[in-house]
């Protein structure tokens, strides 16, 4: 076995020994970054909505219109909409005959939990942010 690998090195050192390094050319690294300078530079995505803010503050405008509508168009009068366009009366009381009672400890929980979220949140969209800015 070592009598096979003592051949197998002379050949290697031999065809080491008859090839030569090759090397790049005189202005070799100028002549790459000219024509990586000389390449378009890309255009930056900027983000634009889909839905523009303008029409966000129309729908948000118009929302809050109607509803102020009609609190105060039933303040007014004492019929009802239900009446007043003969529709159904329809009662939405799906937690009616429903009570909980929750613990003291389960309530510091939440509280702990919703108030630990609150500040989590902005902490990991300013890590993200940083992030992704170069």
């Amino acid at each position: 076995m070592n009598k096979d690998d003592k051949r197998i090195e002379d050949l290697i050192s031999k065809l080491m020994s008859a090839d030569r390094l090759e090397q790049a050319p005189h202005n070799f690294t100028e002549n790459v970054m000219s024509k990586i300078e000389a390449l378009p530079k890309s255009k930056t995505f900027i983000y634009k909505p889909l839905i523009p803010k303008y029409v966000l503050w129309f729908i948000t405008a118009s929302f809050i219109g109607f509803v102020g509508y009609v609190v105060f168009q039933s303040s007014e009068n004492s019929i009802s909409l239900s009446e007043k366009y003969n529709l159904p009366d329809v009662s939405l009381n799906l937690l009616e005959g429903l009570s909980v009672d929750f613990s003291t400890t389960f309530m510091y929980a939440i509280v702990l939990f919703v108030i630990m979220l609150s500040i989590q949140i902005p902490l990991l969209k300013q890590y993200l942010n940083n992030r992704l800015t170069y």
